[in-house]
């Protein structure tokens, strides 16, 4: 940057700016269906992985 930021904040901004849609949901993993103790363990994990 050759000029200092308060002499060029008129063009700072010029640009495309696009918003775009939240992502979907994860799907629910199907943890129920493996042992309950591995559910349990894993449950967090994928909550975590899936923020």
């Amino acid at each position: 940057m050759d000029q200092p930021i308060d002499q060029c904040l008129d063009t700072f901004w010029q640009g495309e700016f696009t918003l775009r849609p939240a992502p979907p949901d994860p799907p629910a993993p199907a943890l129920p269906e493996l042992a309950p103790d591995l559910a349990a363990l894993l449950a967090p994990l994928y909550r975590h992985l899936t923020e």
